[in-house]
């Protein structure tokens, strides 16, 4: 994992924020569901296991966010008098945006490892615990393959 992160800075601070934010209202999503349509009682199970998650996904998302941004400094650096004259859709340009990639990751892995983990869970346990367990287990699945990513993609500098 990156040992050196300039989210003080003033280039990553605003970007920081963002990923913060919207990793809250994700977070929010699930505190709805597991109120709602789980069926959860336990309100410290619900809000408080969530705000924890919170700042793990935040976390991978910086690790993610880090690992392309070194790509991509990287890459600016080998290309930099070349002709650009690329016209991309509407899609590419939405991909293209720095935060999109890395929130993207995170929420598909999240999603898929939380709701299979919970409903094998469910079968065996309650749903307090299986929210319980889906939420961790799905939190520690999204760090290590932040890892991975920042691994085999990103290869960042260590400093």
């Amino acid at each position: 994992m990156p040992i050196r992160i300039r989210w003080l800075s003033r280039e990553y601070f605003g970007i920081g924020l963002l990923i913060l934010g919207i990793c809250g209202i994700f977070q929010l999503f699930f505190i709805f569901i597991g109120q709602y349509f789980l069926a959860m009682g336990s309100y410290i199970i619900v809000v408080l296991i969530p705000i924890v998650i919170w700042i793990a996904l935040f976390f991978a998302t910086i690790i993610i966010f880090e690992s392309y941004a070194q790509v991509e400094r990287r890459e600016k650096l080998r290309s930099q008098f070349r002709k650009s004259t690329v016209k991309s859709s509407k899609l590419k340009k939405f991909l293209n945006f720095p935060i999109t990639k890395p929130l993207l990751i995170v929420f598909i892995l999240f999603n898929i490892f939380f709701f299979s983990s919970f409903f094998i869970c469910a079968l065996f346990l309650n749903n307090s615990l299986a929210f319980l367990i889906a939420e961790n287990a799905s939190a520690v699945f999204c760090l290590l393959m932040a890892n991975l990513i920042e691994r085999n993609y990103g290869r960042v500098k260590r400093y």
